[in-house]
C-alpha cells in the first residue's frame, strides 16, 4: 500500500494495535484476541465533545491526553475518534521528520484526524522544534481538523520546560503545548464507575483476571495488559525470571530513556553499557553471544508483553537496530531509580546515542549529575554531529573544569558559545570577561551581544562608551543596544530620548514606543500621542493598545474606540481589550460587555471569560454560563474554573460545584482543586473530600494533596495522613514532601522528617534534597551528604551546592576543604 492510500485509512481501517493500543492478555497469557469491553470514564465525555466541536464548528483542534503508561490514553482516543469521526482519515506519521515533511508538502488537508500517539516521539530535539513550528501553521490554516496525541506528565513537563544555561531551544514546542488546546489528565483508575467494571468483568474473564489481580488499588487497566507482571519480573532482580544479561539490557534500555534519549536505544549504546550493570560474575559467565541471546530472548515471547520492543531506525528494510522498552516497565524503573545515577559502563556506552539531540541530552543529564568528564565527552560527540547549541554548554562547562583558554579554545568562532561564556561571567560577577566574551559574539555575528556590551558599559557608568558600542551596533544593522540605553536611561529623560532617537535614526520604529514612555514621564500625552500614533504607523502593532489607554487618559474616549479599531484591522485586537478594562474600571459595564464582545469576536478567548464574569456578578446567572461555554468551545475551559471560583467566594455553592463540573467536563479540573479548598476552609471536609474524588476520578491527586497540607496546617493530623496517603495512592509521588514543608514551617522538624523519607520512598527526586537540607541545618552533616547524593544523582540543580556545604562540615575541616575545591572544579568521577 502506498503512503497516499495509507494516508486515507480510518480509525476502524487501520485497527486499534496498528494505532498502539495495548492489547489484553488472555488468563494463559495470549494476545491475539480481541480488545475488552470498552468502560467509559468521565475524560472520555470530554474528549469526544471537543471532537465533535471540531467537526460542527469547522475548527481545527489540538487534544492532548496526559495519563501515566497504561492508563488507557491511546484506547480513549481510538474509541472517541471511531466514535465521533468515523469517516475521517487518519494520518499516523513514523517520527518527526515524517510529520514535518508531510505537513510541509501539503499532504493534510482538512477533515483529517492527525495521530500523535507518544507525542513525545514527534515534539524533541530539533526535528521536534521543526515539527512543532509546521504544526502551528497547520493548525492555523486547516480546518476542520483534530490533532490528537498521548504523553506521559514527565515527558510534558520536559518539553514544557527550558534548560536555565542554554536559553530558550524549543520555543515552537513549548507554545504549541503551552497554548489554547484541550490538555485533558486521563487517571490511571477505573474508581469512578464500579458497578460498570464489576458488570463488564462478568462478560470477560481478562477483565475478571485484572480486577482480582488489582485489588482495591483499582488499576484494571494495567493488569490488563501484563504490565504489573514484568515489573515483579524485573524486581526480582537478575538471575531470577531474567538472566543478568537480559536484566542488564533491559535496564540500560530504561536508563537511556530517562536519562533523555529520546528515539529507541541503539544496539551498541545496548552493548557497551550493559556490562556496567552486571557484577563481575556475570561478566565471566555470560558467554560470547551474551547480547545477541539476551535481544532475542527479551525481544520474543511465548506468552504475555514483549519487555523490549525491536524497531529500525535506518530507512531501509533489515534487521532492528534499535530498541525501546515496554512502556509500564520503563515508568515502574524510572521511578526507583529516580534518585540513583548509572554507573560508569553506562556513560560509556553513552556515547554511541542515536543522534545529535540524543547525545545532547544524555549530556544535559551528564552535568547535571556533576559527572563533568562524562557530559564533556557527550557534548562533543553532539557537536561532531553538528547540534547547534552543544558547543555553547560545552564551553561554558570546560570554563569549569579546564579553564578559560579551554573553554575560548572550546568556543572558537561559535557566537552563540561566546555568548553562553558571557552570559556565565556575568553571573559569576566578571563583568570584564563577559564584556570580553560578548565582544567575540558580536564579532561572530551575534547583533544582540552589542546591547549587552552597551549595557555593561552603562552600568559601568561610562556613558560615551556605551554610546561608542551603540552606535557600532547599528552600523551593524541592530539599534537594539540604543533602545537598551534608553531604558536605562529611563530616569533622565533628555538622554533617554536621545538614545531612543537615535535608535529611530537606525530604523528602529520601536523606538517611538520608547519616546512615548519619556513623554508620557514628562506628562506631555500630546506628545506621547504623536509618536505611538508614529511607530504604529510603522508597523509596531502594540502601539495601538498604547494609543487606547492614553486617548482614554486624556478624555479621547472616541479616539480609545478608533485606536482599538485600527489594533484590529492589522491583526492586534488587544486595544479592545484594553478599552474594556478601561470601563469597567470606570464603572461602565455596559461598555466594558460590548468591547469585551468585540474582542471575542476577533478570538481573543479570554473575553469570553470576563463576560462571563461580568454577566454573573451582574447576577445574570444564564448569560455567564453562556459565555463560558462559548469560552470553552473556543479552548478556554478557564473560564467555567474561574466562574466556579467567582461563586463559591460568594457562597452559591450549587451554582459553584455546577460550574466546577463544567470546567472538569471541558478539561480543567482546577476548579474542583479550588472547590476542595473552599469547602475545607468553610468546614465542609465531606464536601471537600467529594470534590477531590471528582478531580481524582478524571486523573488529578491534587486536591487530595491540598487537604492534607490544609488539615495539617490546622492541626487535624489524622485528616492530614488520610488525606496524603490517599493523594499517595493516586499517584501524587511529591505529596509527601509538601507535607513535610507544611510540618517543617510549623516547627515539628521530626513529623517532617518522616514525611520526606515518605516522599523519597514514593519516588519523588526533590524530597532527597529537601531532606538533606533539614539533616544539614540539625547539623548531621554525614546524614545531609547522603540525602544530597541522592538528589545530586538524581540530576535536582540546586542540590550540588548543599552537598558540597554537607561535606565542608565534615571533620578534619581542612581536608573536607581541599576536597570541595576539587569537587567545584572536576565534579564527580564516573563512578561517582
Amino acid at each position: 500500500m502506498s503512503d497516499s492510500e495509507a494516508r486515507q485509512r480510518t480509525a476502524a481501517q487501520w485497527g486499534p494495535a496498528r494505532l498502539g493500543v495495548h492489547p489484553a492478555l488472555d488468563p494463559d497469557e495470549t494476545v491475539d484476541l480481541p480488545l475488552t469491553e470498552y468502560l467509559p470514564r468521565p475524560h472520555d465525555e470530554t474528549l469526544r465533545q471537543r471532537l465533535a466541536r471540531t467537526a460542527a464548528t469547522n475548527d481545527a483542534a489540538f487534544v492532548l491526553l496526559v495519563g501515566r503508561s497504561a492508563s488507557g490514553k491511546t484506547r480513549a482516543v481510538y474509541e472517541a475518534v471511531a466514535a465521533v469521526l468515523p469517516d475521517w482519515p487518519v494520518v499516523h506519521p513514523a517520527d518527526a521528520d515524517e510529520l514535518a515533511a508531510w505537513i510541509e508538502a501539503s499532504h493534510i488537508g482538512p477533515r483529517t484526524v492527525l495521530w500523535l500517539d507518544e507525542a513525545q516521539r514527534y515534539l524533541n530535539g530539533a526535528p521536534g522544534e521543526r515539527a512543532a513550528r509546521a504544526l502551528s501553521r497547520l493548525l492555523d490554516q486547516i480546518t476542520p481538523l483534530a490533532v490528537v496525541g498521548t504523553v506521559w506528565p514527565e515527558h510534558l513537563r520536559r518539553l514544557t520546560e527550558s534548560r536555565r544555561d542554554s536559553g530558550d531551544e524549543s520555543p515552537h514546542t513549548r507554545a504549541l503545548l503551552t497554548g489554547r488546546h484541550a490538555m485533558i489528565t486521563v487517571p490511571d483508575t477505573l474508581s469512578g464507575n464500579s458497578s460498570a467494571v464489576a458488570a463488564a468483568a462478568a462478560r470477560d474473564p481478562r477483565l475478571a483476571a485484572a480486577v482480582r489481580a488489582a485489588g482495591s488499588g483499582n488499576r484494571v487497566l494495567q493488569h490488563l495488559t501484563g504490565g504489573p507482571e514484568l515489573v515483579r519480573r524485573w524486581e526480582m532482580g537478575p538471575d531470577q525470571w531474567f538472566t543478568a544479561p537480559q536484566h542488564s539490557v533491559l535496564t540500560v534500555a530504561v536508563e537511556a530513556r530517562r536519562l533523555g534519549h529520546a528515539s529507541a536505544v541503539p544496539a551498541r549504546l545496548l552493548m557497551e553499557a550493559a556490562p556496567g550493570f552486571m557484577d563481575s560474575t556475570a561478566r565471566a559467565t555470560a558467554g560470547k553471544e551474551w547480547f545477541p541471546a539476551a535481544i532475542s530472548a527479551l525481544t520474543t515471547t511465548a506468552g504475555g508483553p514483549v519487555p523490549l520492543i525491536a524497531e529500525r531506525y535506518a530507512r531501509d528494510v533489515g534487521d532492528p537496530d534499535s530498541y525501546r522498552p515496554d512502556d509500564y516497565l520503563e515508568q515502574h524503573i524510572r521511578r526507583v531509580r529516580a534518585h540513583r545515577a548509572p554507573p560508569a559502563g553506562f556513560w560509556t556506552g553513552a556515547v554511541y546515542a542515536r543522534t545529535a539531540d540524543d547525545l545532547y541530552a544524555l549530556g544535559g543529564a551528564a552535568e547535571q549529575r556533576r559527572r563533568y568528564g562524562c557530559a564533556a565527552e557527550l557534548y562533543k560527540n553532539a557537536v561532531e554531529k553538528g547540534h547547534s547549541r552543544a558547543r555553547a554548554v560545552w564551553a561554558v562547562l570546560r570554563e569549569t573544569t579546564d579553564g578559560r583558554a579551554a573553554a575560548e579554545e572550546t568556543a572558537a568562532t561559535d557566537p552563540l558559545a561566546w555568548a553562553a561564556l558571557a552570559v556565565s561571567r556575568e553571573l559569576d560577577g566578571d563583568g570584564s570577561a563577559a564584556y570580553d566574551a560578548y565582544r567575540h559574539a558580536a564579532e561572530a555575528g551575534d547583533v544582540w551581544a552589542w546591547s549587552a556590551m552597551a549595557r555593561i558599559r552603562e552600568e559601568e557608568g561610562d556613558q560615551a562608551a556605551a554610546d561608542a558600542v551603540a552606535a557600532l551596533s547599528a552600523a551593524a544593522g541592530q539599534a537594539l543596544a540604543w533602545r537598551t540605553l534608553g531604558r536605562m536611561r529611563a530616569a533622565h529623560g533628555p538622554s533617554a530620548a536621545k538614545a531612543f532617537e537615535q535608535a529611530v535614526s537606525a530604523g528602529d520604529e520601536w523606538g517611538h514606543m520608547g519616546l512615548v514612555q519619556v513623554a508620557e514621564r514628562a506628562g506631555d500625552l500630546a506628545d506621547a500621542v504623536e509618536h505611538a500614533t508614529r511607530a504604529a504607523d510603522g508597523g509596531v502593532t502594540a502601539a495601538w493598545a498604547r494609543l487606547v489607554r492614553l486617548h482614554w487618559s486624556r478624555g479621547d474616549h472616541a479616539s480609545a474606540v478608533a485606536a482599538a479599531t485600527g489594533g484590529a484591522d492589522v491583526g492586534n485586537p488587544e486595544g479592545w481589550s484594553l478599552l474594556a478594562q478601561l470601563r469597567n474600571e470606570a464603572g461602565d459595564l455596559s461598555g466594558a460587555a460590548a468591547a469585551h464582545r468585540e474582542a471575542a469576536a476577533l478570538g481573543v478567548g479570554a473575553a469570553w471569560r470576563e463576560l462571563a464574569l461580568l454577566a454573573d456578578s451582574d447576577g445574570d446567572s444564564v448569560a455567564a454560563e453562556e459565555a463560558a461555554a462559548q469560552a470553552a468551545r473556543t479552548g478556554d475551559p478557564e473560564a467555567w474554573t474561574a466562574l466556579a471560583e467567582a461563586r463559591a467566594e460568594r457562597g452559591y455553592a450549587a451554582g459553584a460545584a455546577r460550574a466546577a463540573a463544567e470546567a472538569a467536563r471541558a478539561g480543567d479540573l482546577e476548579a474542583w482543586i479550588t472547590l476542595a479548598r473552599g469547602r475545607e476552609r468553610a468546614g465542609n471536609a465531606e464536601g471537600a473530600e467529594l470534590a477531590a474524588d471528582l478531580a481524582a476520578d478524571r486523573g488529578s491527586p491534587a486536591a487530595w494533596a491540598a487537604l492534607s497540607r490544609m488539615r495539617e496546617r490546622v492541626g487535624d493530623r489524622p485528616g492530614s495522613r488520610r488525606a496524603v496517603l490517599r493523594a499517595d495512592a493516586l499517584g501524587a509521588s511529591d505529596a509527601w514532601t509538601a507535607l513535610g514543608r507544611v510540618r517543617e514551617e510549623l516547627g515539628d522538624t521530626a513529623a517532617a522528617e518522616r514525611a520526606y523519607i515518605r516522599g523519597c520512598k514514593a519516588g519523588d527526586a526533590e524530597a532527597h534534597a529537601v531532606l538533606g537540607a533539614l539533616y544539614l541545618e540539625q547539623g548531621r552533616s554525614h546524614e545531609a551528604w547522603a540525602a544530597y547524593r541522592s538528589a545530586v544523582d538524581a540530576g535536582i540543580p540546586d542540590a550540588w551546592e548543599g552537598l558540597l556545604s554537607a561535606l565542608a562540615a565534615q571533620a578534619p575541616r581542612a581536608t573536607s576543604a581541599q576536597t570541595v575545591g576539587r569537587l567545584r572544579t572536576t565534579g564527580l568521577s564516573a563512578e561517582g
